[in-house]
Parts: structure tokens; C-alpha cells; sequence
């Protein structure tokens, strides 16, 4: 019988130390034994360093803490995937300040068994909403069949707390290396589906994703988190985002399938305006639609 993979779980922390305890105890009571923990802190100045390295004394699995680039969110993930020493094979990406269901990491490992894809495969788990005072609801869902390339092109179906990449996924995001990116779960989406990697969404929630203050993709739910995205749109924020992964996806795009290259070529050749027109057929909702082809 073929022994279960080890997979490398990645988590940047930056002053997470409220939330940090719970989300390392939620890895160590994972029903898949068979993984490391690589941590890049991004400096911390809370209690986020003594609780890793107290966990790492307690902990029979590899614990790593690496100094992080200080150079905000993606360049810590990105850096840390990047890293030389990181062992070969599949990956998960963590948050500090989320809880991991038992069957995260099995569950993810079991999907992307199945592989047959040369660009590799992306597991998504599904989410549960956590706020204080609140019990656990689940997020708005996608379904799996509009997790492509045209897809990723405008919107991120993918978030990173819930992402596990198999080995061939994971080597071809490290081969392209770090780059200057809004978001890089968003962008690993974007270059893994661009080059033919299949989307693994699962109905099964795998974690409990946390809602709070601190939350760095802004409020996540309400009529705040509406206001918040519809400004993003207004102010030219969401263009400058497409735009930004549009031109650095260009010096790649050698790696991407010929019709998804062929789909750059058509996108690049549009004013900055007309791709989000363009683009807004493939958002997920409806309402989002819409709000893009207005604002465009």
C-alpha cells in the first residue's frame, strides 16, 4: 500500500497572536499526521514568536519560523512557496487566524489524488463564516464549473485560507517565482489555471474562516462589505488590480494552453476600461456582473 503524502503547510503571521493558538491547535489535531509547518512572520511585535516556538517544542512534526520581507501579505506567501529549502511535493496554504476542521488537509490530499493534469490540480475547500457572538454560517458558494481561466482573469474563486496545490501545481507557481501582485492567491489562480490546471472546489466546509477587524481583504460580510467592494470599483481600485495581474502574467505567458494564450493576446490588446467590459461576463454573480460592466 502506497504510505499517505506529506504535504508542507505554509502560514505568514504577522501580530496574529489573538487568534494564533487556535489555528496551530487546529493543525495539530488534523487527522493526516504526515505534514511540516513552514512559518514566515512577517515581525511580529505581539505574542505571535512565543507561541510558534512554544508549539514547535510540543509538536512532533517540523516546525519552521523563517524571518519574512516584510514587504506586506503576497510577498511573505510568495516568498515563503519560493523558498529553496521548501520540500517537494503538494502544499497548503494557512491563515493565522483561522480553524482548520480535522479532515482538511485528508480531505484535500484524497481529491487531489485523482491528478492527471500536467499543470497540476487546486483544491478549494468550502468555508464557514466565523464572527464573535455569531454561530458558524456558510460563505456564498461557487460552483467548480467557473473556476477557469476566464474566470480568474476578473475574480479570485480560489481564497487562499482554504487552498491546497498538488506537487506539478506547486512546482510550476515556484518556477515562475515572486512577483509585485495585489493578492497572491488571486494571482497563483490566475497562472495555474492560465496554463491548464483543474479547479477542485468541495461543498464540504474544511475550515471555519474568521471575520474581524483586522481582516485584510476589508469586511466580509453586510452592507459594509458591499459599500467596500462597490468603492473598490468606483475609486478604480478592482481595475488597477486586473490590470496589474494582466501585465504580469504577460512575460509568462509562454506557460498558459494556446487558447488561454490566445485569450491574453484579445484582453492586453483592449484599453484598460474596455477589458473590465470585456471581462464582466465571466464574473460568478450577477449583481457583480453588472457593477462591472457600469463601472468599467
Amino acid at each position: 500500500m502506497k504510505p499517505p503524502p506529506h504535504i508542507t503547510v505554509l502560514m505568514g503571521t504577522r501580530n496574529g497572536g489573538a487568534f494564533l493558538r487556535h489555528q496551530l491547535a487546529s493543525l495539530a489535531a488534523q487527522d493526516h499526521p504526515h505534514w511540516s509547518l513552514w512559518i514566515s512572520d512577517d515581525g511580529s511585535t505581539d505574542s505571535t514568536l512565543p507561541q510558534i516556538r512554544a508549539f514547535a517544542q510540543n509538536q512532533p512534526n517540523p516546525v519552521i519560523l523563517l524571518r519574512g520581507p516584510q514587504a506586506g501579505m503576497c510577498a511573505n506567501y510568495l516568498r515563503l512557496l519560493c523558498h529553496p529549502d521548501l520540500p517537494l511535493g503538494p502544499v497548503a496554504f494557512a491563515d493565522q487566524d483561522d480553524l482548520w476542521l480535522p479532515h482538511h488537509l485528508s480531505r484535500g490530499l484524497r481529491a487531489l489524488a485523482q491528478d492527471n493534469t500536467p499543470a497540476g490540480q487546486i483544491y478549494c475547500a468550502h468555508r464557514m463564516l466565523l464572527r464573535e457572538g455569531h454561530p458558524p454560517q456558510p460563505m456564498r458558494w461557487r460552483a467548480q464549473s467557473t473556476a477557469s481561466f476566464g474566470t480568474a482573469l476578473v475574480e479570485c474563486l480560489t481564497p487562499g485560507s482554504g487552498l491546497i496545490l498538488d506537487a506539478p501545481a506547486a512546482a510550476l507557481a515556484r518556477r515562475v517565482g515572486v512577483v509585485d501582485v495585489p493578492f497572491w492567491d488571486w494571482w497563483i489562480t490566475l497562472l495555474l489555471t492560465g496554463a491548464g490546471a483543474e479547479v477542485l472546489h468541495d461543498a464540504r466546509p474544511g475550515l471555519l474562516y474568521r471575520a474581524h477587524a483586522g481582516n485584510h481583504l476589508g469586511p466580509r460580510v453586510g452592507l459594509r462589505a458591499a459599500l467596500w467592494r462597490l468603492n473598490r470599483l468606483r475609486d478604480g481600485t478592482y481595475r488597477r488590480w486586473v490590470c496589474q495581474n494582466l501585465a504580469l502574467l504577460e512575460p509568462h505567458i509562454s506557460l498558459l494552453t494556446p487558447t488561454n494564450q490566445n485569450t491574453l493576446h484579445q484582453i492586453l490588446s483592449l484599453d484598460p476600461g474596455a477589458r473590465l467590459r470585456q471581462l464582466s461576463a465571466h464574473r460568478h454573480w450577477r449583481r457583480d456582473r453588472l457593477a462591472l460592466w457600469l463601472t468599467g
